[in-house]
């Protein structure tokens, strides 16, 4: 990411109360996948952690989306 991306999402988490909750629910998501991964691998593990990627990536998904409107 460059730069003037990152001057945008700064922006944009300051003006876009949506964003912002995506923003801080997509660390919060990445904070208990690496929690998760520091764990004995098991199946259910293994699910759980798939389940909160995929969740991940809708709230990048929907970020994404809504960075292109300030482009």
């Amino acid at each position: 990411m460059d730069t003037k991306d990152q001057d945008l999402i700064n922006r944009i988490l300051l003006e876009d109360e949506e964003f912002r909750k995506l923003h801080q629910e997509h660390q919060e998501l990445e904070e208990k996948i690496e929690e998760l991964l520091r764990r004995p691998p098991s199946t259910e593990i293994h699910f759980e952690i798939e389940n909160l990627k995929k969740k991940k990536l809708a709230g990048k998904d929907r970020m994404e989306l809504i960075l292109t409107k300030y482009r």
